[in-house]
């Protein structure tokens, strides 16, 4: 069975913030946006150094709680990164790889 390369992202946001549900998660790799729901899914990749960042539309802000991070990507490798939203509008997001 092979493995596809690049990165399956899951956005996750407190349940109350009823609001996001109705707003796109954006997942920008090298500069590339990839718009799309906040559930699981996977962007494919070549191997080597990607920049990835996460971000939303909120409002007047085109990248509302933005967080960034840089990967190592190995051929044939799938790695598993979390978005979170803040508390707060106001506040950075956090991105981490999940382990």
């Amino acid at each position: 069975m092979s493995t596809q390369t690049g990165f399956s992202i899951q956005g996750r946001h407190n349940p109350m913030q009823v609001f996001l549900y109705f707003i796109g998660l954006t997942v920008e790799v090298d500069g590339k946006a990839h718009k799309g729901a906040w559930r699981s899914r996977f962007i494919p990749t070549t191997p080597g150094s990607h920049q990835v960042n996460v971000y939303f539309r909120y409002l007047f802000k085109t990248r509302c709680c933005e967080a960034g991070i840089t990967v190592e990507v190995r051929e044939g490798q799938m790695v598993e990164l979390e978005y979170r939203a803040p508390q707060l509008m106001t506040s950075p997001g956090r991105l981490a790889a999940v382990r």
